[in-house]
């Protein structure tokens, strides 16, 4: 892997601070010999960087050289400090209840593992410093990329250039600071790690093919395909809630990233991180990003409070449509039709409560239009009908609006829906509420109907 700016939250969400970048070692121009650096190569790349980037760097970037014992001690310590072990737990159990990762998996040594399988050095934004890890060979998403450009050595100089871009970004955008201010949203996180990422990326590969123009955007685009398949031979068992949002930053990301630099050069490029996308919908649909802006709606579930006072929330999150499409394709095959109804998603919020051992799941999702919803409800009932057996769980929509409940919230849901629809607050991106509108409950031969609809999709 190459410059991780992060799994998802709910795929470790600290990640997003932990390890900015996985680097490299010992090409040809090796950068790590033993414990000792090439200082020579490492200000080779930084001058030659800031010539293609049109940014300079405002402070000198340290560079230290760990064994990978301390660098995984490091990405550790980095992830757990934020979160508890027993939010990782909850978060992984609440992605397992709504079909986004496999039932029992470990969160945290999942992501870790994902993390330990490729690197090779980061840039560490609390630290700002970069971690060169000694022995480490590993070139992760661009291990092809060194056969795609012909010269091993280049690609080692490519992912330096791209791990400096994340130390450029920092400086000069305050970028830990604004991934720390989208925590709680792996949706916008997700956007705004995509933007880093493919400045990174599209930033390295123009380093070390000597110049910027449309022909450098044209020939990084067509490597693209290559890093999901990358990962997957890597990574074989990595668990798609991991993969897929990993891949997206790469991928999706310079598409999203080579956009603004066609339309304005590195000046749109850094005017992203002054008005970043809001969510991952308008970065795989860049038209609602540059052309038509259509931000997402925002969610604030409220009125399960009083009912459900003996639980804890103990985390909120809003997963958007890239982790809403991954559901879809894990539990209905990804070429069914139904995985058309991501693409409708306009805005959503999760609740997670714990009571012991237990998790429940508040869902409130919204979409584009009203029929999106009732196809969504009929096809999530069936969906969580399988995956969920016994466990009691609720599906219901009105207008536009879907509410899921898992475990005791779905068993108190009688009481729970009229609170939820009318206290819950659903706004526009800049603040502006609207209420929730008054649809009477659909009944179950409503939902029957619905569920018809899917073969209209």
């Amino acid at each position: 892997m190459t410059s991780d700016l992060g799994v998802p939250r709910r795929a470790a969400r600290s990640l997003a601070t932990a390890a900015c970048g996985v680097l490299l070692a010992g090409c040809a121009y090796a950068l790590v010999n033993g414990h000792s650096l090439n200082q020579a190569k490492v200000d080779q790349v930084e001058q030659g960087l800031q010539q293609i980037r049109q940014l300079s760097f405002l402070k000198p970037v340290p560079l230290v050289v760990k064994d990978r014992d301390q660098a995984e001690q490091q990405m550790e310590s980095d992830l757990m400090r934020d979160y508890t072990d027993n939010q990782l737990r909850a978060d992984g159990a609440a992605g397992a209840l709504v079909g986004l990762y496999p039932s029992g998996m470990d969160l945290k040594a999942e992501s870790l593992k994902l993390l330990r399988n490729q690197v090779a050095g980061f840039y560490d934004p609390h630290s700002k410093e970069m971690v060169l890890v000694a022995g480490g060979t590993n070139l992760g998403l661009f291990t092809d990329a060194a056969e795609f450009i012909a010269q091993h050595d280049v690609a080692g100089e490519m992912v330096l250039a791209h791990e400096l871009t994340h130390a450029l970004q920092d400086q000069h955008f305050d970028l830990d600071k604004k991934l720390d201010q989208v925590k709680n949203n792996d949706d916008r996180a997700l956007a705004l790690k995509a933007v880093a990422e493919g400045d990174a990326t599209l930033a390295g590969y123009a380093y070390v093919t000597g110049r910027m123009d449309a022909s450098v955007v044209d020939g990084l685009l067509a490597y693209l395909p290559d890093i999901a398949k990358e990962l997957t031979k890597q990574a074989p068992d990595t668990p798609d809630g991991l993969s897929v949002p990993l891949v997206f930053q790469y991928s999706d990301g310079v598409r999203f990233v080579a956009e603004a630099y066609r339309r304005g050069g590195w000046k749109a490029v850094d005017a992203l991180y002054a008005n970043p996308p809001l969510s991952t919908h308008q970065v795989l649909h860049t038209e609602d990003y540059f052309v038509h802006p259509n931000p997402p709606v925002s969610v604030a579930i409220h009125g399960y409070e009083r009912t459900m006072s003996s639980w804890s929330k103990v985390d909120d999150d809003t997963y958007g449509e890239l982790l809403l499409r991954v559901i879809l394709q894990r539990n209905l095959g990804k070429d069914a039709p139904e995985v058309a109804l991501a693409g409708r998603w306009a805005g959503d919020q999760m609740i997670i409560l714990q009571s012991g051992r237990e998790i429940s799941v508040l869902w409130l999702l919204v979409f584009a239009e009203s029929s999106s919803a009732a196809k969504f409800a009929a096809v999530y009932t069936t969906t969580l009908d399988k995956l969920l057996g016994n466990t009691r769980h609720e599906v219901d929509y009105r207008d536009r609006e879907v509410l899921v409940a898992i475990g005791a919230a779905a068993q108190a849901m009688e009481t729970l829906e009229p609170s939820i629809w009318s206290q819950t607050r659903i706004g526009a991106a800049g603040g502006a509420n609207y209420p929730a509108p008054g649809v009477p409950r659909v009944d179950s031969s409503e939902i029957a109907f619905a569920m018809r609809l899917r073969s209209s999709l």
